[in-house]
């Protein structure tokens, strides 16, 4: 297979060095756009995730090292990160992402957020047009792959979610949550969830807003139902008030810093930073009265319940579609043939019409049109039925039905004789 991913994870690496690797959204479509223009490979995608960043491509022949591009990207030095590296080819890199998509391979294991992130980076993919055929084929057939687990398989008894993994650890630290203040920085997806539930938890909730925002009223589909709204330049100053502060934001710098809570007291406050690159410098967990958890140590205090049954039932559909795909990349060296056939099929069908188009131009009707019509109409439809091989023949007899129906096609079946 003609796919290759590389990339750095929670297995093998901290949440500091994920850091240096991590892809803002904008970050992510500047290096697409670079790769782009520089025509290195036929395809690529980036997922960049709190637990990982991944780096896919598609070519024949990569003209460099992906490692040597994504450090680039960032302004890495490669040999400083090269013993962190995850490299996968073909197979292994297929089944990989299938069993990411499902979750196997979070931290949080079975957590959910994954598939509609993976999604993400295929759409970012296509809008900064780095998706081949390649690309889309193995990410299409990946996402219907989650889909189907998610919907036939439980593969645990917990909520998935981050924000249900620290929905969890609060209540074991502070004992519940029935009317605990709680302040949640960035009004994302992440912290519109995590504000959904401690609402739900009977949490006293206040959600950071930024003034740009502040055009008009507040909005639900800004700030959930039930939650009180403040500025974000507020953040700090009203920081005491609280016994938990979640910061959930895509910035590439800290939310709240040691220095800005400089004088402040703070009693059993619990702070959880769900964010890669982390929005609360790690110092602040060491200011008397607060304990600081980062995402690695969220995923440390999820109780995972894996089940034997579960995984097989959905290893064993993971299966089914990377055969799938195996018999999809196979069959792709025999695209031209596939052409060639189809175009003798297109050009065997134009001399066939020659007479009708005679008696149409005689009438007013547009010969070149109409027989360009009909070619390009003939080449689809052999295409089709050719393509359909992969699905209808075992992989051995795919060479030597391909090599009858080309012969086939090289036959004068016109009433002349001749042979081309």
């Amino acid at each position: 297979m003609d796919i290759i991913m590389i990339g750095i994870d929670h297995e093998n690496a901290s949440i500091q060095e994920r850091e240096a690797f991590a892809f803002t959204k904008a970050q992510a479509g500047r290096a697409l756009q670079m790769w782009a223009r520089e025509e290195s490979y036929c395809g690529v995608l980036l997922l960049s995730t709190c637990n990982r960043t991944e780096l896919w491509v598609s070519a024949d022949s990569a003209r460099e090292d992906p490692f040597l591009q994504l450090c680039r990207a960032k302004g890495l030095d490669p040999g400083e990160y090269e013993h962190l590296l995850a490299r996968r080819c073909g197979d292994e890199a297929v089944m990989h992402l299938l069993q990411l998509i499902c979750g196997l391979k979070s931290r949080i294991y079975g957590e959910d957020q994954i598939l509609s992130q993976i999604r993400d980076a295929l759409e970012l993919s296509r809008a900064h047009g780095c998706n081949d055929i390649v690309i889309e084929k193995l990410f299409q057939t990946a996402i219907s792959a989650g889909k189907r687990v998610r919907t036939q398989v439980k593969l645990q008894n917990a909520d998935p979610s981050a924000a249900r993994s620290a929905l969890v650890l609060l209540k074991q630290q502070l004992g519940g949550l029935r009317d605990v203040p709680c302040l949640i920085i960035g009004n994302g997806q992440m912290g519109k969830m995590t504000a959904n539930l401690l609402t739900e938890a009977g949490a006293k909730v206040t959600m950071t807003l930024r003034k740009k925002l502040h055009v008009q009223e507040p909005r639900d589909s800004i700030i959930p139902e039930g939650c009180r709204m403040i500025d974000y330049d507020d953040r700090v100053r009203e920081a005491e008030r609280y016994r938990a502060v979640i910061s959930a934001t895509l910035s590439p710098h800290f939310t709240v810093s040691k220095e800005q809570l400089r004088g402040k007291r703070f009693q059993n406050s619990i702070w959880i930073d769900m964010a890669v690159p982390r929005d609360i410098e790690p110092a602040v967990g060491e200011i008397p009265g607060i304990q600081l958890y980062d995402m690695d140590q969220l995923g440390d205090s999820h109780i995972e319940e894996r089940t034997e049954q579960s995984l097989r039932e959905a290893m064993e559909i993971l299966e089914e579609y990377q055969q799938d795909l195996e018999r999809w990349f196979a069959f792709r060296k025999h695209i031209n043939t596939v052409k060639e056939i189809s175009g003798m099929a297109g050009e065997d069908a134009c001399k066939r019409m020659e007479k009708p188009l005679h008696q149409a131009e005689r009438q007013g009707a547009f010969e070149t049109d109409l027989c360009e019509s009909i070619e390009t109409a003939v080449e689809k439809s052999v295409e089709k039925m050719l393509f359909g091989l992969r699905d209808t023949l075992p992989p051995h007899q795919w060479q030597s039905c391909l090599d009858a129906l080309k012969r086939s096609a090289q036959r004068d079946t016109l009433k002349t004789g001749k042979g081309r």
